[in-house]
């Protein structure tokens, strides 16, 4: 057994050296620790025998205390091992109860979510006529934000997209001589499809997470609360300037967007398919109705609406610290390409 005589006090300046020596000591066999000296210690002297009881318990080790004062004996007597509160145990659901669950938790979503469309498109409509109501602008500011600075990106990702589906579908046409029918085929697809999907998905990820964050932020620091005691509706002053923005906004971009898809794809239908650009024209001008130009806008609308009004819901029910804004930020764009994806599959069905 191994013998360390304590200093005449024990405190933070001299434990740190001295524990690391009995700990080394208490690992490889037992220890003996003689107080004949130690007159005195502070919290660090508590913390000191209390962490080397530990290893002794741990490591099965013999820890002896000798010739202690009896004030100090009094004292270590005293100090009780402090045990963390066990955590609640959490009911086991079953596979139907967290159905349920999530089940619930759409419907609740998807109500708060129908009840800002049509409290937007109140304010929208009716809005400016309501003369005892207060007005805000700020439309063409949201417009700049979430619309004009998401441009370059949209314009980018759809020429980059379209592109690559016109090589893949030039090869294929090519292979069996269909390769003059590559620009009627494209410019249908990018126009009913692509154009507004591929968009409102970008927007999602880029303004409609912007917005979430932005509005979350505000929930969390309690200006949302600020806004209604001052009798501001809160959907009037932060949702309906964003709605109508994005309403005008996105048909706009899903359209430019479209027609730089159409200009990608005419590169390789000239260098893979020897299509010149007046038939390249001629065969988008033959494939796309001009019923489909409408179709696309409303598919881009609406998406357009899902974005924010979902970005919007989120933020609003933000609760909590920075977390809840990272949260709010993540669901709000996963939930959104979700509904955007599920609704361009309900268009597909009425429209085509």
């Amino acid at each position: 057994m191994t013998t360390i005589l304590l200093p005449d006090t024990l405190t933070a300046a001299n434990s740190k050296d001295l524990l690391r020596n009995c700990t080394r000591q208490l690992r490889s066999g037992a220890l003996c620790l003689d107080g004949s000296n130690l007159a005195s210690m502070d919290y660090s002297g508590d913390a000191f025998f209390a962490l080397l009881a530990e290893l002794s318990e741990k490591t099965g080790n013999t820890l002896t205390l000798a010739h202690f004062n009896a004030d100090i004996k009094a004292h270590l007597s005293a100090l009780r091992k402090m045990e963390p509160p066990a955590r609640p145990a959490k009911g086991t659901n079953n596979v139907l109860e967290m159905l349920g669950g999530i089940g619930f938790a759409v419907l609740k979503e998807s109500f708060e979510v129908l009840t800002l469309l049509f409290m937007s498109i109140y304010w929208t409509i009716f809005g400016p006529f309501d003369k005892g109501k207060i007005h805000f602008g700020g439309v063409a500011k949201q417009m700049f934000k979430l619309g004009s600075e998401a441009m370059g990106i949209c314009f980018l990702m759809v020429a980059l997209i379209c592109l690559t589906m016109a090589l893949q579908s030039s090869i294929m046409l090519n292979a069996v001589g269909g390769g003059s029918y590559l620009a009627s085929g494209l410019g249908f697809l990018i126009f009913a499809e692509i154009g507004p999907l591929l968009t409102t998905i970008i927007l999602a990820g880029r303004s409609g997470s912007a917005v979430a964050a932005e509005i979350a932020n505000m929930s969390v620091c309690e200006e949302v609360k600020a806004i209604k005691s001052m009798a501001i509706p809160p959907v009037q002053y932060l949702v309906v300037p964003r709605f109508i923005a994005m309403s005008i906004a996105t048909p706009i971009l899903s359209f430019c967007a479209s027609i730089f898809g159409c200009f990608s794809g005419f590169l390789i239908a000239y260098f893979f398919c020897d299509i010149s650009f007046s038939n390249y024209m001629m065969g988008i001008r033959d494939g796309i109705a001009p019923i489909t130009f409408l179709k696309s806008s409303i598919k881009a609308l609406v998406f357009g609406w899902i974005v924010t009004l979902i970005a919007c819901n989120k933020g609003l029910n933000a609760h909590g610290g920075a977390e809840a804004v990272g949260k709010a930020t993540t669901s709000s764009v996963v939930a959104a390409i979700c509904c955007i994806v599920l609704a361009d599959t309900l268009f597909a069905f009425i429209f085509y």
